[in-house]
């Protein structure tokens, strides 16, 4: 597999850069401790207010505004308080309400993992994006093109794993749930232009192409680990599939019976 792509892949405006998350599935790859919360929002600083959180800046974390207008997302929390901690928000409004996420019950192992197959221009360090660090990591994935014939695309995606990153990482879930190789955790796949990243990614913190906007991104891909391809010191390599093609779900999830709708099986006239 190849070296990082240096420099933000290309040094132009419209460079797209790729970005992976992989988020653990609670109770499988590890054991979860459900928190509730409330939150308020002013300007892109969002405070959670949580008694006796325990947490420590840099904790990743994958929120659910349960009420609000709080936007649902991978969050890293910048600074803490014994009851509070903020994060910041993709878009400046001013709301409140509840929100709830998971936390590993070992709180030290986080439950959402960033990746970039590149680096920043700043200090060839890993990237920021959303205010969220994507470690750098030479990772490609290929094979999401949908082919219009009916068959739903699976791609894959592939980390090198000359440093054993990703082998440690199946061997933590495994703990867990033996032999689960992270299958179902939840793979999402993000794009935006280079002129949209966040300032520090530069030399004196300014982005020369253009204006940073953390609500600037292509449609998020979401995918799930369905298999472990392959693994070796090179290289691990996983098979993934949308919520559709997942073993054991189909569509519709609801049988639709008489019971339900009296017309069903029926035709009827326009």
């Amino acid at each position: 597999m190849a070296n990082p792509v240096p420099e933000l892949q290309q040094r132009i405006n419209k460079s797209i850069i790729e970005l992976y998350s992989i988020e653990l599935k609670a109770d499988v790859h590890y054991t979860k401790v459900a928190k509730t919360a409330s939150y308020s929002q002013s300007g892109t600083t969002i405070t959670v207010t949580l008694t006796a959180h325990g947490f420590s800046t840099g904790l990743i974390l994958s929120l659910d505004f349960t009420s609000g207008n709080g936007i649902d997302g991978i969050y890293t929390i910048q600074t803490v308080d014994t009851d509070t901690f903020t994060v910041t928000g993709t878009t400046s409004q001013s709301t409140s309400g509840d929100v709830s996420f998971n936390v590993n019950s070992t709180l030290t192992n986080p439950t959402v993992y960033l990746f970039h197959a590149g680096n920043n221009i700043k200090d060839k360090n890993d990237l920021i994006w959303q205010a969220n660090t994507y470690s750098k990591m030479p990772v490609t994935s290929d094979g999401y093109l949908y082919s219009g014939k009916g068959k739903l695309p699976r791609p894959t995606i592939t980390f090198s794993n000359l440093f054993g990153v990703i082998t440690a990482l199946m061997q933590l879930v495994n703990k867990t749930t033996p032999f689960s190789d992270l299958q179902g955790a939840k793979v999402t796949r993000r794009r935006t232009l280079s002129r949209f990243l966040d300032a520090v990614n530069f030399p004196s913190s300014i982005n020369p192409y253009g204006t940073p906007d953390p609500s600037a991104e292509l449609p998020q891909e979401i995918y799930f680990i369905e298999r472990k391809v392959t693994e070796s010191r090179d290289i691990v390599q996983f098979e993934l599939v949308s919520t559709f093609d997942l073993i054991g779900i189909g569509a519709p999830k609801k049988l639709v019976t008489r019971a339900d709708f009296p017309l069903v099986g029926t035709l009827q006239n326009a």
